[in-house]
């Protein structure tokens, strides 16, 4: 299921990020159930539960206070993507790539980041509940305590 609640694309329109997403999206997805992403190019205050939105090309999608839960974006394109305020159960970000991703005073409880890029990635305020940020790549990335971690800025992903 995916609620979305509409609102205006104003700042979005004129992006060409958002132009490149929505013809990745249309290409890809016809007709899923994912459609209302793919409408809105962004899904502030969504609510998505038990989807498999893996391997997809959402990057930049901006999620900001939605609640997520059973949802799969494994292998998928999420760079620069906008997670803050949102509440995320039992997601899976497995292999994805968040680089420049947003998840500021968001909450996160039973997220899997197994083998996610996370550089540059932003956790500022994050609450973790049974979440291990540690088996992701991370380089640069703003952890819960406003600490850097930088333990895989010299490996060679």
């Amino acid at each position: 299921m995916i609620t979305c609640f509409k609102r205006q694309l104003t700042r979005w329109s004129a992006s060409a990020g958002f132009a490149v997403l929505l013809a990745t999206l249309a290409s890809a997805q016809e007709n899923g159930p994912e459609s209302e992403i793919r409408a809105l190019g962004d899904c502030q205050s969504c609510e998505i539960e038990a989807q498999d939105l893996s391997d997809r090309r959402l990057m930049g999608i901006d999620l900001r206070d939605a609640r997520l839960s059973g949802t799969l974006f494994n292998r998928s394109g999420l760079s620069v993507a906008v997670f803050d305020n949102a509440d995320l159960s039992g997601v899976s970000f497995e292999d994805a790539d968040l680089r420049g991703a947003s998840f500021a005073d968001a909450t996160l409880a039973d997220v899997n980041f197994t083998g996610a890029d996370l550089r540059g990635a932003v956790f500022e305020g994050a609450i973790l509940e049974r979440t291990d940020l540690q088996s992701a790549l991370l380089c640069n990335t703003q952890m819960p305590d406003d600490e850097m971690e930088n333990s895989d800025c010299n490996s060679d992903d």
